[in-house]
């Protein structure tokens, strides 16, 4: 019979053992966890390296705002003011969130620096749209839709800012809302710093470039056609027609704004003059 203090003893020995290997267990599988862990670093790093070594995506010549710069609040402001609008027009839609910007910024819409950063985010943005175009279908939609909003800014600026016109040019507008592939790509092309439209251009380049007829009955689908064969008002300078026989036929309709601009730029003309002398 074994005594009591022999039976402690093995009892202390084989409880010993058993934490003796519970140790080793927790070792070895610290042990396994750590170059797990090492060898997950070490393709993360890889991973890391990688994409490093690849070229960084084009801004297209924009650069990013500082946060809380005045000119990100310009355009939260505005993209806040475009979308709600209770305008169904959406020309009308872009003419308020001008307004809105104009009342809370009228210093920024005056300074060209400011505003040629916040021109350059919607030029990069559309020219993104533009090379996504082939990957998703409301990607050239909205690459539209902002060269019309550029169009809007610069005819904006010059007529209520810089006072350089008589009034906005609506047709540019239209026109490229509505414009073809050629006219599209070529309007960012000229806007951006960088190559990332050329080979885009050069698919698109044999596309006749559209324009828009003033003549709300124009014959034409669309009222669009070539535009290097367009006419246009001599007396306004804003109105532009595919045919005489359209120029005439929309004339009662077109002759009212076109005399009240006729004055406008007449005056506006005279006034930049008596400033040169």
């Amino acid at each position: 019979m074994v005594s009591k203090k022999k039976a402690k003893g093995k009892a202390r020995k084989a409880k010993k053992e058993e934490e003796k290997d519970v140790h080793d267990d927790s070792a070895a599988a610290a042990a396994q966890q750590r170059e797990q862990d090492g060898a997950l670093e070490a393709q993360l790093q890889m991973q890391r390296l990688i994409i490093d070594s690849l070229p960084s995506p084009c801004q297209h010549g924009f650069v990013p705002f500082p946060e809380g710069h005045i000119c990100d609040r310009f355009l939260t402001l505005y993209a806040s003011a475009l979308h709600s609008s209770s305008e169904d027009n959406f020309f009308e839609r872009i003419f308020d969130a001008m307004e809105a910007v104009e009342d809370k910024y009228p210093e920024v819409l005056r300074d060209s620096s400011k505003m040629k950063q916040i021109l350059s985010y919607y030029i990069s943005s559309g020219t993104q749209q533009i090379l996504n175009g082939d990957d998703d279908d409301d990607a050239r939609g909205i690459s539209a839709m902002m060269s019309a909003m550029i169009v809007m800014f610069e005819e904006f600026i010059a007529f209520r800012v810089h006072k350089a016109q008589a009034g906005v040019h609506h047709q540019k507008y239209l026109e490229m809302i509505t414009s073809d592939d050629h006219t599209l790509v070529s309007f960012y092309r000229k806007r951006i710093t960088c190559t990332c439209l050329d080979k885009k251009h050069k698919e698109v380049k044999s596309i006749k470039k559209m324009g828009f007829c003033n003549n709300d009955k124009c014959p034409h689908p669309g009222r669009k056609v070539e535009r290097s064969k367009m006419l246009y008002c001599t007396r306004c300078r804003y109105a532009y027609y595919c045919s005489r026989d359209c120029q005439e036929a929309d004339w009662r309709g077109h002759k009212k704004f076109c005399n009240e601009r006729a004055e406008q730029t007449a005056q506006l003309e005279q006034e930049m003059r008596k400033q040169e002398s």
